[in-house]
């Protein structure tokens, strides 16, 4: 699961980048844990600031797996529906040629 705060302490997994990233929250809700209420993201874009990949936050699980995991099966297939589904709030650029697929890169 994550929280806005986690974000502070997360570097981009690709081998030889560990550059900072941002995250862009698509839908969120709150959280009660006996008296204490905390943000939970639900739906998220994570993007390295460095090498420029991004990494979807479906159903509150960061998936930041390495490229080669992403590319092909289950794990495709889930990123690629999630471009789908918000595909009018997230770049351009992550949609026509994102790393390390794109809606429209083959």
């Amino acid at each position: 699961m994550v929280k806005p705060w986690l974000m502070d302490l997360l570097i981009c997994p690709a081998k030889e980048c560990g550059g900072n990233l941002s995250i862009e929250i698509f839908e969120k809700h709150q959280e009660k844990i006996g008296e204490e209420s905390f943000e939970e993201i639900d739906e998220a874009l994570i993007i390295c600031q460095k090498c420029g990949r991004w990494y979807p936050v479906i159903d509150t699980i960061p998936c930041m797996l390495p490229d080669d995991l992403r590319m092909e099966g289950k794990q495709r297939i889930e990123e690629t529906r999630f471009l789908e589904r918000w595909k009018s709030r997230i770049p351009p650029g992550i949609i026509e040629e994102g790393i390390p697929f794109g809606l429209l890169s083959e």
